[in-house]
């Protein structure tokens, strides 16, 4: 393995099965009651390791992974529910900034890392960006809760006014925020995070998830990532 590193951190083995599939793996270490997958995909090698679903499982692996592999950057991908009337099901989310839904803004401005906004790369959203619509771009926020209820859904949009919701980024941008690693999402839409999200996400989960990673695979054969 002698390309660039990169990390990518999901949720759920779904959410990885199509990187798995379609890249030769090299090797599986098995670190802390999980496996991390080392792969090779062109020039690039990639550690891929699914966490676990919510906030804790994210930012435990991937601080393992930081430490343990040292990629050049690390990306998420996954799916999520829209928070946008114009982003439909299985539309693709470029994650320019990210928060904590579920955690006092202000307590995360006061106290350490003393802000409640993490951001992307800059120079990996200029490398993704050409490949997704400039409206589906922004804000991502997390939470430890799957989102199914219209009024939830609408006191988090009047209050971060994100693109999509899911458990897992913000604690995963949180993490390479203190460790300053270069870090981007990318995620998928499953549902709409209302009354229909349960009965939509399973019918579009498996879809929505192969269509970040094909969309993935495809940037890193066009771009490079060496900086």
């Amino acid at each position: 393995m002698l390309g660039v590193k990169i990390g990518i951190v999901a949720a759920m083995r779904s959410e990885i099965n199509y990187l798995l599939t379609h890249c030769e793996i090299v090797n599986e270490i098995k670190l802390k009651k999980n496996s991390f997958y080392q792969c090779e995909y062109g020039d690039y090698d990639l550690v891929i390791v699914a966490s676990g679903v919510g906030k804790t499982n994210a930012s435990v692996y991937t601080q393992m992974l930081i430490d343990y592999f040292e990629p050049t950057a690390v990306i998420n991908i996954g799916i999520g529910g829209s928070l946008s009337e114009v982003i439909s099901p299985l539309s693709v989310v470029l994650g320019e900034s990210f928060s904590h839904h579920d955690v006092n803004q202000e307590q995360m401005e006061n106290l350490f890392p003393n802000q409640s906004v993490f951001f992307a790369d800059s120079r990996l959203v200029t490398k993704f960006s050409t490949y997704i619509d400039e409206t589906k771009q922004g804000k991502i926020v997390s939470g430890e809760v799957f989102i199914s209820d219209s009024a939830v859904k609408e006191a988090i949009i009047k209050k971060h006014q994100p693109l999509l919701v899911d458990m897992e980024t913000s604690s995963i941008a949180h993490c390479c925020y203190i460790n300053d690693m270069p870090f981007i999402s990318l995620r998928s839409v499953s549902d709409l995070a209302d009354e229909s999200s349960d009965e939509t996400y399973e019918v579009n989960e498996k879809q929505a998830a192969d269509q970040v990673g094909k969309l993935l695979l495809s940037v890193l054969e066009k771009e490079n990532f060496l900086f």
